[in-house]
């Protein structure tokens, strides 16, 4: 990769580093996946904070006092009564 003008892609997955000369890093990933295409809800708050989490449990472990727990949906404050799926597709086993 080159770090002359920053316009030289990286392969899918991988960040490209530019502005290496100037001691500040840019980096840039591909956006997108055919597993982000489809919505799972229909309101675009619920949708933002699943995919949020979604995205977030796919890179980490979740524990309470050391012992993993498994999230496979969450609650608004403001309607606690209300359970939204995480990964609706998969039936709820979210986490390996």
């Amino acid at each position: 990769m080159s770090k002359s003008d920053g316009r030289d892609f990286a392969p899918p997955d991988s960040p490209q580093q530019t502005g290496a000369e100037d001691g500040e890093y840019v980096f840039r990933f591909r956006v997108g996946s055919s597993e982000a295409a489809e919505a799972a809800h229909d309101d675009p708050l619920v949708e933002l904070v699943r995919g949020q989490l979604a995205d977030l449990l796919e890179a980490v472990i979740v524990t309470d006092r050391g012992r993993r727990l498994r999230i496979d949906g969450f609650r608004f404050l403001h309607d606690p009564a209300t359970q939204y799926e995480i990964f609706p597709k998969r039936g709820g086993d979210s986490q390996g």
